[in-house]
This record gives C-alpha cells, structure tokens and sequence, in this order.
C-alpha cells in the first residue's frame, strides 16, 4: 500500500491501542497489590518512626515521653488507626498536662486496615525513660489490612530496651512471620 505520509493509519492506531489495553489489563492487578504493599509499609514505618523519635526525645528531654493511641491529637483515646501522639510526660500520667509537650500527631490517612498494641501487661500506650529503654514494657503493633490478607499483614517488634524492628518473610511463602516465627494473623 502507498502512503503520502508517514503518520499511522486508523487500523494500525487502532490496533496499537488495542494491544496496549490487553497489556494494562495484565499489570493492573499486579501493579494495585504493590501499591497495597507499600501502603502497610509506610504505616509500619510510621509507627517506627514515633517510637525511635520517643526514645531519642526521652533521652534529649531527660524525662518520661509517652507514645499512645489518640483520636484528635490532644489526648490519648480513641483507636490506633486514629492515629498517634507522642508527648513529654513529665509526671508519667499518660496524660498532656501543663508541663507537658506534645512532640507528634501522626495519623494515617492512607490507610486501609486496623492497628493493634500487643503488650507485656496489655498496656495500651508505650513509655520511654529517660535512658531510652521502655518502662517494662516489650509488645508489637500489627497492621491488618481491611480485606485479612494476610500478604499485606505487618509487625513492628519493640523490646525493653525500645528497639524496633519491623518483621520479615523469612521463608519465603509472601507471608511475614511474627515475633514467634508464626505467620501474622489477623
């Protein structure tokens, strides 16, 4: 066939787009369970986020700092996945008074799931010393994500001594173990 011009006729137009909407329609799902992915990550990453800025404001304070669930950045309350707020707690109440400092309101806008605090003494918040450690208390937050898969479930491990560490796949079936070696349940 003779062309007068170097453009692209209406059927090869035609079937450019039709191979182009097969190829979207294969990644699209693989490509909406990444963004999934990450969506838990980054809420897991902000949880270690506050916990490492409570340990380092502790020790630069030299005083208590409370780490606790709060549903309008004024007060501990409410759920989790309301969001957080980390507070120099001067008398140790887990409650922002006058001496007080509020540090961080972190929510999660993004987020599609639930937040829970497992702990030793089912404690609800999480304190810092003055030395950085946790006031006795060793637990994890685990992120279920609204549709229980359990592909998209994540654990943040805080110990004594407030270290944080986020838990991996270490047998490779897409699933993160807890801090048990079980896989995260929701």
């Amino acid at each position: 066939m003779y062309r007068s011009g170097h453009g692209l006729t209406l059927i090869e137009t035609l079937f450019v787009l039709l191979i182009l909407s097969v190829l979207l329609s294969l990644a699209l799902p693989s490509f909406s369970s990444i963004v999934a992915a990450k969506k838990s990550d980054i809420v897991i990453s902000q949880l270690q986020h506050a916990v490492e800025l409570g340990k380092v404001t502790a020790i630069t304070e030299t005083g208590t700092v409370t780490l606790c669930k709060s549903e309008n950045g004024a007060g501990c309350g409410g759920n989790w996945e309301d969001g957080v707020i980390l507070f120099t707690d001067s008398n140790g109440d887990r409650k922002v008074n006058q001496e007080d400092k509020l540090v961080r309101y972190i929510t999660f806008p993004e987020m599609e799931g639930t937040i829970s605090w497992r702990a030793f003494q089912n404690r609800q918040y999480l304190q810092f010393t003055s030395q950085g450690f946790t006031r006795y208390q060793n637990g994890s937050f685990i992120f279920c994500p609204k549709n229980n898969k359990a592909e998209l479930a994540r654990q943040l491990v805080i110990n004594r001594t407030a270290r944080a560490r986020i838990t991996i796949d270490s047998d490779g079936d897409g699933i993160r173990e807890d801090s048990t070696g079980e896989p995260i349940r929701c």
